[in-house]
């Protein structure tokens, strides 16, 4: 079994949340810098996929600290409504900071929660994304179960995630600069020294291209399709519920 699918052993779903709360504060900031700016274009590309409607309810999982949903809702469609889930009390705390900033609270309501149990009724949602969240999640293949059931049918799900650049020179100058400079540029300037390490290794377990399309299609998912971005660094997989 892939190991996007395989239920992660241990502490591995309290080590990750205890990571991801304590380089909170330093999040966004190291999401520009290491990425050169391009998150902005690639969660644009996301929602473009998730291709909000009028009137549509939509769930962010891994909303992290809710750029993706604020996305979402600043598309020109009346009546959308978001709910951004993550297990991470201090990335929603940051969230709601944004909302209030924005004045978003009536498109977007947060909810602490993992994807393993999504705590809403079964179609509850018109589409549902995920941003760089699904090789963290203990038990992807349940979480992916968990998207459907609450997904109604003919509804959309749009998982943004990295993967290795399939040309030659340009996969090399990236591997040096994701598994060398990055992580140690994440650890100094976040103070957490194992966070960015752990980055480039559960991007380097994670089962992208076809392999991943094949995962979401075991899972119920139906007209699976993957685009890549920026040179292959990051891929969009998208499907949908039928029936």
């Amino acid at each position: 079994m892939n190991h996007a699918t395989q239920k992660k052993t241990g502490d591995f779903g309290k080590q990750v949340q205890t990571m991801f709360s304590s380089i909170a504060p330093c999040y966004d900031f190291l999401n520009a810098l290491l990425s050169l700016g391009r998150d902005r274009y690639w969660r644009k590309c996301a929602i473009d996929t998730l291709a909000p409607q009028p009137g549509g309810r939509f769930l962010d999982l891994a909303t992290g600290t809710c750029d993706l949903a604020i996305e979402i809702a600043s598309r020109k469609a009346k009546g959308i409504r978001v709910v951004g889930g993550d297990f991470s009390l201090p990335m929603l705390r940051l969230g709601k900071e944004k909302l209030d900033a924005k004045n978003l609270h009536s498109n977007i309501c947060l909810h602490a929660s993992c994807a393993e149990q999504i705590p809403f009724a079964d179609e509850a949602f018109h589409g549902i994304v995920t941003a760089f969240g699904i090789r963290n999640f203990s038990d992807p293949e349940l979480a992916l179960n968990e998207m459907r059931r609450v997904l109604k049918p003919g509804g959309r799900i749009v998982v943004l995630e990295f993967s290795p650049p399939p040309y030659p020179v340009f996969r090399n100058i990236f591997a040096f600069y994701f598994q060398r400079l990055l992580p140690w540029i994440g650890a100094w300037v976040s103070g957490h020294k194992n966070a960015y390490s752990y980055l480039p290794q559960s991007v380097g377990e994670f089962p992208y291209g076809e392999r991943f399309a094949k995962i979401l299609e075991s899972a119920g998912f139906k007209n699976i399709s993957y685009n890549t971005l920026t040179l292959g660094i990051v891929t969009i997989y998208a499907g949908y519920k039928i029936g």
